[in-house]
């Protein structure tokens, strides 16, 4: 069988060998897609969690019948980031569009926001669905695989495309024709909304990503098996870069496009409504403008040096010892693909300052 022919060469050097080994998830020819919603609930209510509307969240999950179920979900507390504290948050992960459609149309957040009859509530929904060639997902092990890897039929596959400037790219096999390029037609698409009119409390808004090549990043980390040395180094230092890294994005939204970027922590699936307990398991999730934008800041800003430097530093220090996992899963979206959905939330929340959504009424 010949291979295709690449219209762009890999940003790979000769002869690389990584320093560390990767792998990357393989699927098969019948996955097509992997279709994820991350859905939200606030309370506004200062210093309280919100345990009715994530109550309310759990029992439609919990209720889903195995023909509508993702195939893996986790279950997350916001820490940081473009949305309030304590808010509590779920991915959800399809491989089969028309089930997720049909699934996730079960899920009316006006009506449940209308139900719950308390204005201090907030409810949201930011979904995509990636076509497997715009994907691409890189662990430093075989066996910590969250996420979309659960899928069943992928297999996790050694790779030598990481440890370089350009590597992501490389993984996203339409990078091979495509250079996911900023459109400058669409320039004023780009632009934050106006927020005279978006306030985002009191307002329902939705809409769908208006230009191509809008990027996701979901980058984690697991260091719930790191024993006490290392469990202090990535606690005192390696942690504490990563956030002063996403710190300086929070900071800086517009001029890295940033839309909608949370730092997560996983709590144990919440089934019975009892406080959600805290893992040594967390990641960063949200939306570039494009890919260029993620690479910019993760190339030239040393703010991003610094996590890259740190990495490289604890996996030397630590050797085949270490046991913190490290992962992220990366998708180029083309016009429409991203779904976004906000209900009674704080302007600070996703992307009501950062993305012009057609749908803005009051509730």
């Amino acid at each position: 069988m010949v291979c295709p022919v690449r219209r762009y060469p890999l940003k790979q050097p000769p002869n690389h060998e990584p320093p560390i080994p990767r792998s990357m998830m393989k699927f098969p020819d019948d996955i097509k897609q992997i279709c994820i919603a991350y859905i939200g609930a606030q309370s506004h209510r200062e210093g309280q969690s919100p345990d009715v509307a994530r109550t309310a969240i759990q029992k439609w999950l919990n209720g889903l019948s195995s023909d509508e179920a993702p195939y893996h979900y986790e279950h997350f507390v916001v820490e940081r980031g473009q949305d309030i504290p304590g808010c509590h948050v779920w991915v959800l992960y399809w491989s089969d569009k028309d089930i997720c459609e049909k699934t996730m149309s079960t899920l009316n957040l006006p009506q449940l926001y209308t139900s719950l009859n308390d204005k201090n509530t907030g409810f949201w929904c930011e979904r995509f669905t990636t076509p497997i060639p715009r994907l691409e997902t890189n662990y430093s092990n075989q066996d910590y695989l969250p996420g979309l890897a659960n899928l069943p039929s992928a297999k996790p596959e050694r790779h030598t495309l990481s440890a370089y400037w350009g590597a992501a790219r490389d993984r996203i096999p339409d990078s091979a024709n495509d250079r996911f390029p900023k459109q400058d037609d669409q320039e004023e698409l780009r632009r934050p909304p106006h927020l005279g009119s978006v306030k985002g409390l009191g307002q329902h808004i939705k809409g769908s990503n208006p230009y191509d090549h809008l990027c996701h990043i979901r980058s984690g980390q697991f260091w719930e098996k790191c024993e006490a040395v290392e469990l202090e180094a990535y606690e005192t230092k390696l942690r504490s870069t990563l956030l002063d890294g996403l710190g300086y994005l929070w900071d800086n939204p517009f001029d890295n496009g940033v839309i909608g970027l949370r730092f997560l922590r996983n709590v144990d699936k919440d089934g019975d409504g009892k406080e959600a307990v805290p893992r040594k398991e967390s990641c960063g999730a949200g939306f570039f403008r494009n890919l260029a934008d993620l690479e910019h800041w993760a190339e030239k800003h040393m703010s991003h040096l610094k996590i890259w430097t740190g990495a490289i530093s604890h996996a030397k220090r630590f050797g085949p010892q270490m046991e913190l996992r490290l992962f992220h899963e990366v998708s180029v979206l083309k016009k429409g693909e991203a779904e976004f959905e906000y209900v009674n939330c704080l302007p600070e929340t996703g992307a009501i300052r950062y993305m012009k959504l057609e749908h803005v009424v009051p509730l």
